[in-house]
């Protein structure tokens, strides 16, 4: 009993430092992508690998409140227009992709989901920020949301794949790191399966 009870502290530890850990760095690259505008995609892609982390290890309720933790203190830092657009896409859609991807959903059940969910986000983003009076009048003036939803499905589902991809290399990563079990009651075979790359990059779509 002891020991199960020391690998439950050990592992409430984990998790803990890993949500902090993915909180401070998702929220250090929400605050690069609103100060380097060239590159807020980027940084905001980046911000939602740095929330998968906890989900490698199977701490959903860390990884919740990594993005959670993010995306509040991302308002303190940054405009509404470009911190919403964490906010409300890539923080979302990075659980979404680490979750089904830890469940082995299949491509033709994940893409729909995501596809919905992509445009869902836009619309929000777009209906959402022209009601607020905060999009540039000559964006919405130019740029019908028709449009918009079909680029930005094509490329969201593009960062999407890269995103799952850097996923599985943190993964990787953290399956060295971090351990639930205790090192003597692991097997060599163990090790093994959890430090091998495992599936081809862009498998999920095989």
């Amino acid at each position: 009993m002891k020991r199960r009870g020391g690998r439950s502290a050990r592992k409430t530890a984990y998790a803990l430092a890993l949500a902090g850990s993915s909180a401070a760095l998702a929220l250090l690259f929400v605050w690069l992508g609103v100060v380097l505008r060239y590159v807020t995609v980027a940084m905001f892609a980046a911000a939602g690998v740095a929330v998968m982390a906890p989900v490698t290890k199977k701490y959903y309720a860390s990884a919740v409140f990594a993005y959670l933790v993010s995306a509040g203190l991302g308002f303190l830092v940054g405009d509404v227009t470009t911190v919403a657009g964490y906010a409300i896409y890539f923080g979302p859609m990075a659980l979404i992709s680490a979750v089904m991807w830890e469940k082995n959903v299949k491509w033709f059940v994940s893409y729909p989901v995501k596809i919905v969910f992509i445009n869902a986000a836009l619309a929000a983003l777009y209906y959402g920020l022209q009601a607020l009076d905060v999009l540039a009048p000559d964006f919405a003036a130019y740029f019908d949301y028709w449009a918009i939803a079909i680029l930005g499905t094509i490329a969201l589902l593009l960062i999407d794949l890269f995103m799952n991809y850097l996923y599985r290399i943190v993964k990787r990563v953290l399956s060295r790191v971090i351990r639930d079990k205790n090192i003597s009651s692991v097997t060599p075979e163990e090790i093994a399966a959890e430090d091998s790359g495992g599936d081809p990059p862009f498998d999920e779509l095989l």
